[in-house]
């Protein structure tokens, strides 16, 4: 009888596939039926990205003379810098309006390719001033 028992447990194996299958399952399950909790973080109220800086309100003021000469604040400027000097006065200053003062005998065309640079920059409104 004892070497029946002997021979017996010598040959117990235990097959652990059915074990793991069954483990996965219920490590699948406990996965799939967790809620995450979301965790709770402290609200902070940061500062805008661009700063608000109070500008002085002036108007821009453009003078095309008799010979066709474009003025930006009394400088004579080239007519392809309207833009740019209108993009460094909009720096320091908010602009309004744009004034253009004209003279009688200067071409429709500087006028129109004035006007034009202007819009091309922004769409600010333009007031054409008569002497």
């Amino acid at each position: 009888m004892k070497k029946k028992l002997a021979q017996l447990q010598n040959n117990a194996d235990v097959d652990m596939t059915q074990m793991l299958d069954i483990v996965f399952i219920l490590l699948i399950f406990f996965i799939v039926t967790t809620s995450f909790v979301k965790p709770v973080a402290i609200e902070l109220n940061r500062p805008l990205d661009s700063p608000q800086i109070d500008k002085p309100v002036k108007n821009a003021l453009f003078s095309i003379d008799e010979s066709n000469g474009v003025y930006f604040s009394g400088r004579l400027i080239d007519l392809e810098q309207v833009s740019t000097n209108l993009a460094m006065f909009a720096a320091k200053y908010e602009i309004s309006s744009v004034l253009i003062k004209a003279d009688e005998n200067s071409n429709h065309n500087t006028l129109m390719n004035v006007m034009n640079n202007i819009k091309e920059y922004e769409n600010y409104s333009i007031s054409l001033i008569s002497k």
